[in-house]
């Protein structure tokens, strides 16, 4: 897969990328019956894959070599795709490789996860230790069944991850006192508490990219049973985008929810 430039300048500053027809009809295949021999659910043990040396000597060891070849033919998508001078391209760095996973839902009426930022500590109350804002996973999320607005796709909200980046720098440099801003809600009233505003409008640099932010959170949580920046995709189509950005995992309201994902950390 060789991505335009226009294709990394939208990745970078929009926050995501959807690229059509990516894998193969016989990789399609092959991967939804690799996925559908693990139970059902996101973030179950065996829906991990080995990716470091040590990873694999543990399931040589163990003697799993199903998980051994499943993992090497992941490997083998990966760099067909290009996935790390992907990923290099958007850090401006070495960036690793660091988890492989694979998971299906069933069907169900309600998201997957709500509107959420993956670098915001989970929503804990209290956290020992703030990260540098530079910190993020970049996700190449492959799906493997239809989805769309409000059936299994993940919602962005475009350019979130500025906000986001923002927030997180004042917090890291102190000009902020912390306090949750997991959910989407908590991030619009962080952001607009009197103490924070001007620290965080001034890191963004940008009234207009703050007004647009608060524009589109406002829709989303004023009109929480309508669907807002979803998309169609088929069997085969890949998602790219910044888990520090705002999104959410919507409902798999019509059908069973195939996905593979590919995790990448800056070095």
């Amino acid at each position: 897969m060789n991505l335009l430039d226009s294709d990394l300048d939208n990745l970078d500053q929009k926050g995501f990328l959807l690229k059509k027809n990516v894998l193969s009809e016989n990789e399609i295949n092959r991967v939804k019956e690799i996925i559908l021999n693990q139970p059902t659910g996101k973030g179950v043990k065996k829906s991990h894959y080995p990716v470091s040396i040590n990873n694999f000597l543990s399931k040589l060891f163990k003697l799993d070599f199903k998980k051994i070849r499943d993992s090497l033919f992941f490997l083998s998508i990966q760099k067909r795709l290009n996935l790390n001078f992907i990923s290099n391209t958007i850090f401006k760095d070495k960036a690793n490789l660091i988890m492989i996973d694979g998971y299906w839902n069933l069907i169900e009426k309600k998201d997957i996860l709500p509107w959420h930022s993956d670098q915001a500590y989970s929503g804990n109350k209290i956290v020992k230790e703030i990260k540098a804002p530079d910190i993020f996973y970049l996700k190449f999320f492959f799906y493997l069944t239809n989805v769309g607005p409000n059936n299994g796709c993940t919602s962005y909200l475009p350019c979130s991850h500025k906000i986001t980046y923002a927030v997180r720098s004042c917090i890291f440099e102190k000009k902020v006192k912390y306090e949750p801003f997991w959910s989407l809600n908590d991030l619009v009233k962080f952001i607009k508490k009197k103490e924070n505003y001007n620290h965080i409008l001034e890191k963004l640099g940008s009234i207009n990219e703050l007004n647009d932010f608060f524009e589109k959170a406002n829709l989303i949580l004023s009109n929480p049973e309508k669907s807002f920046f979803d998309f169609d995709a088929a069997p085969g189509d890949l998602l790219i985008f910044n888990d520090s950005g705002v999104h959410r995992g919507s409902m798999p309201s019509l059908n069973t929810r195939i996905a593979l994902r590919y995790l990448y950390k800056k070095n």
